[in-house]
């Protein structure tokens, strides 16, 4: 089974990646701060915070619009992340904010956690097959 997302589409992951953004906004105006009261001079800070700024907001369209794919077979995955279905211990479904949230048995940093949809159609096809799979009702 293969789904894809794309995070404007879906309103946490949205958040997420403007929240993300955010802070690397919050680094950059740190940065160039601390560079200017270092002796930089203020017009070359506020090209590099202008450069900075830009880059930022290439990187959030582009993170933003960006589809990404979830593939399960054996396991749930999304690139570099994976996690076993038998790890899963129970599944949390949230339709309004179209993502299924799971908890698992032996949580790891790498693992898939949480699961993104723009349609809701693939997030009830998932759920069925969550259902089957793990014999768990959300």
């Amino acid at each position: 089974m293969i789904w894809k997302y794309r995070a404007i589409n879906n309103p946490v992951a949205k958040r997420k990646w403007l929240t993300y953004s955010l802070c690397l906004v919050i680094l950059a105006i740190a940065t160039v701060t601390y560079r200017i009261s270092a002796g930089l001079s203020p017009k070359k800070g506020l090209v590099a915070l202008t450069s900075f700024f830009l880059v930022i907001f290439l990187y959030t369209i582009i993170m933003l619009g960006k589809e990404r794919y979830y593939f399960i077979n054996d396991e749930i995955r999304y690139k570099p992340f994976k996690t076993k279905l038998e790890d899963i211990e129970n599944f949390e479904v949230d339709k309004e904010n179209k993502l299924i949230r799971l908890k698992l048995r032996k949580s790891s940093f790498f693992a898939v956690k949480t699961l993104y949809f723009e349609d809701e159609e693939e997030m009830e096809e998932v759920i069925r097959f969550l259902e089957k799979v793990t014999g768990l009702g959300s």
